[in-house]
């Protein structure tokens, strides 16, 4: 980035990436075909003779082979990726042909470097190489013997075909993902100072806003006494920011910042003497105003206070009375919002300020000023009315009143994060305040997620990580579950008893189970979100969410079930029927056999929460409540919905085409043309994928309700079996 490149950098550089075969093994031994794919395709032989295919097509085909693991691909994925455009039967005479121009180029080899079968196609592994391969397993201790990349791949194959496109799109993005992930663990893992800023320089080539590797860049220029170029690399950082978020770094970066700032000014310094501040990235709430860039006041910065005392957030409330003859007492009122702030603090990652009063607009701009300044602020207004019927009560009451509640998040203009109209009456007041409380913890969790999504540093805050990850999972994105695992593996590390972060591992373990297609890893994923909200139960026994999320859980065991539902009706004597409670009681129904309480249950939290985080987290779970409770439409409309925002998912997938076959069943659409196209994507994506694979996530369900999805999916085309190729792996 700035200064001179490291002599063993250099090095590294000269190094020929083939030189780095098995141990043990010479060059001439360990294959006798190379396949460099970073870049343009180069195919050579042993001698350094260039055999790389002329055409487009035969170079597509070599290089699905080169990054499929290994595996036998399917001929029907081959000739989907190469001519998605064509019929089934031209696409398959299509990729005969370019087999047979494929093995013409390779025939100067003298052998068999494919591995030709009826069905499948492979590259026989100990005969060749494949430059990717060596990135896309490398380790945090290897990954610095393999010179620098951009994870460019294949920049030749670019509009060969839509499908093949995809193709390379997810395989560069994994490729990637793969380099970022391990050079951040290898920032944490590497003892030496050179090889530490080889790997952020590295990291930041790939990752510009990578906050890990800008600390580890500026705090070794600092140690060295180099605060020129520390100041030029603090301004390519802050600029970077900037210029792609229009936003400064993180606390922590900022303080590395700062202290190079006062190192140039002073010519001193903790950072200057070649030592490093204690807690460096975790500066105390009185030396905010120290770190701060100049022209900012510590007011700007409040937002830290919640990530600096442990929690992710504070809250504040503030309530208006309008009207002289409102229907409910002060005192009701009280009782409201000491629940809402009781059951606040329960979920242990926020900071509650006690409420304030005022009885007037005019009131409301005198009073907010002397108010302490949470990160969120929760207003709300109560009116006279008369309740309506259909609302939300028990039955019509005259004695009723409008509450108006909106959320919004103080330190980005007051933006509303969150807002709803309710009718309360003295008798609905507990039920208020839970939807109220699940509605506002969960916003504010989410929007501070995605407010941290920016910052991909792993030097963070356990708090932080925490974020950071549940900010990935919301993503629904397979491909960021590496990252998330990592980041909370490091935070629970440091702090191994934080509610919210055993939370997130919950929730997150649960999440990642629904793309589990092996019966081995699927289990190991249940069974470490069962450890994780069983622990956040014991270090927070009145965590009502904690005690939801194990019930879901432990209903997904056989052996649990019982204890599940038996945790479940306790949980209905203390939570509102049309809370998060509804979710968990829909899949406790659809599991025990109740289809029709099951779709009550959904009916129910839908109507409440039509828009809660919990339908994008939890997506697969309503999908498939949506499908097997008879609301086949519903089901298909919020699967295309998550398909739209992340269509690599194959548990969406799969679900999606078995609502689209019932839907066709039902006379409701014409869904065949529909169907053709998702069951070609998810054949490219998952060629082993079978219908067992899919039921083994199902086993703890009735034989009734496996039946229906079993017929389902065979009915949509998805085999029953894994095919021949794939059996065994």
């Amino acid at each position: 980035m700035c200064g001179e490149i490291p002599a063993i950098w250099v090095e590294q550089e000269r190094m020929g990436l083939f030189e780095l075969t098995k141990p043990g093994l010479r060059k001439s031994d360990a294959a006798i075909l190379r396949v460099e794919l970073l870049g343009s395709m180069s195919v050579q032989m042993l001698d350094g003779s260039l055999i790389t295919p002329t055409g487009a097509k035969t170079r597509g085909l070599l290089a699905i082979l080169a990054l499929s693991d290994r595996r036998a691909v399917t001929r029907r994925s081959l000739a989907h990726l190469l001519w998605s455009r064509r019929s089934d039967e031209q696409a398959r005479a299509s990729l005969r042909q370019e087999i047979h121009r494929l093995s013409d180029v390779l025939s100067p080899l003298g052998t068999d470097i494919l591995d030709v079968q009826r069905h499948t196609l492979a590259l026989k592994p100990i005969l060749t190489a494949v430059d990717a391969e060596r990135y896309l397993n490398a380790t945090a201790s290897g990954i610095l013997k393999l010179p620098g990349t951009d994870a460019a791949l294949l920049t030749d194959l670019d509009s060969v075909d839509p499908a093949l496109d995809e193709w390379l799109a997810a395989q560069r993005n994994r490729l990637q993902q793969h380099l970022i992930a391990t050079l951040e663990q290898a920032l944490l893992s590497l003892s030496e100072t050179e090889q530490k800023m080889i790997a952020a320089s590295r990291l930041l080539h790939l990752d510009r806003l990578n906050e890990n590797a800008w600390k580890v860049q500026l705090r070794e220029l600092a140690r060295r006494n180099d605060t020129r170029a520390g100041l030029f690399s603090a301004e390519q950082c802050l600029a970077a920011f900037r210029e792609t978020l229009d936003a400064e770094p993180g606390p922590s970066t900022m303080a590395v910042i700062s202290e190079l700032r006062a190192q140039h000014v002073n010519g001193k310094g903790a950072l200057e003497r070649g030592t490093t501040p204690p807690d460096a990235g975790r500066p105390e709430l009185s030396d905010l105003a120290i770190h701060l860039p100049s022209g900012q006041s510590s007011a700007d910065h409040f937002e830290h206070h919640g990530v600096l005392s442990g929690h992710i957030a504070s809250v504040g409330f503030l309530q208006m009375m309008a009207g002289p003859r409102l229907p409910i007492s002060a005192g009701q009122v009280e009782t409201l919002f000491d629940l809402l702030a009781a059951e606040l603090v329960q979920f242990g990652f926020l900071s509650i300020f006690p409420p304030c009063n005022i009885s007037s607009d005019k009131e409301k701009g005198t009073r907010s000023e002397n108010l302490p300044q949470p990160d969120y602020l929760v207003e709300t207004k109560f009116q006279a009315c008369t309740i309506l019927p259909g609302t939300f009560s028990a039955e019509t009451h005259d004695n009723a009143a409008r509450l108006t509640i909106r959320v919004t998040d103080q330190r980005r203009g007051n933006v509303i994060i969150w807002a709803d109209r309710f009718h309360i009456t003295p008798e609905t007041i507990d039920d208020i305040a839970a939807l109220l409380t699940t509605e506002i913890a969960w916003r504010i969790a989410v929007t501070e997620a995605r407010n941290a999504a920016g910052r991909s540093a792993e030097d963070l805050l356990p708090v932080e990580a925490g974020l950071r990850a549940l900010a990935l999972v919301s993503r629904n994105d397979p491909g960021s579950y590496l990252q998330v695992q990592m980041l909370l593996e490091r935070a629970l590390q440091r702090e191994p008893d934080h509610p919210f972060l055993l939370l997130v591992s919950a929730i997150f373990r649960l999440v990642r189970s629904f793309e589990q297609w092996s019966v081995v890893k699927y289990k190991e994923d249940i069974d470490a979100a069962t450890d994780a909200a069983r622990h956040l139960v014991r270090v927070m026994p009145e965590s009502i969410t904690g005690r939801l999320i194990l019930t879901r859980l432990l209903l997904n065991n056989p052996i649990d079930q019982t204890y599940g539902c038996s945790l479940l009706e306790e949980l209905k004597s203390v939570t509102p029927s049309g809370g998060v409670i509804a979710t968990i009681d829909a899949y406790s129904s659809l599991a025990n056999g109740d289809a029709a309480a099951a779709y009550d249950a959904v009916e129910l939290f839908m109507k409440s929460h039509p828009t809660h985080p919990f339908m994008d987290l939890f997506d697969v779970d309503f999908v498939l409540l949506l499908l097997l409770t008879g609301r086949t439409s519903d089901a298909v409309r919020r699967a295309k919905t998550s398909l739209s925002t992340a269509p690599t998912r194959i548990a969406m997938l799969v679900l999606c085409l078995a609502a689209l076959d019932q839907l066709q069943r039902e006379g409701a659409a014409d869904t065949q043309g529909e169907r053709d196209v998702l069951k070609d994507y998810l054949a490219r994506l998952a060629p082993c994928l079978s219908v067992n694979m899919v039921m083994a996530h199902y086993s703890h369900f009735p034989a009734s309700q496996r039946i229906i999805l079993t017929k389902l999916l065979i009915s949509a085309g998805i085999p029953e079996t894994a095919p021949a190729a794939s059996q065994g792996r």
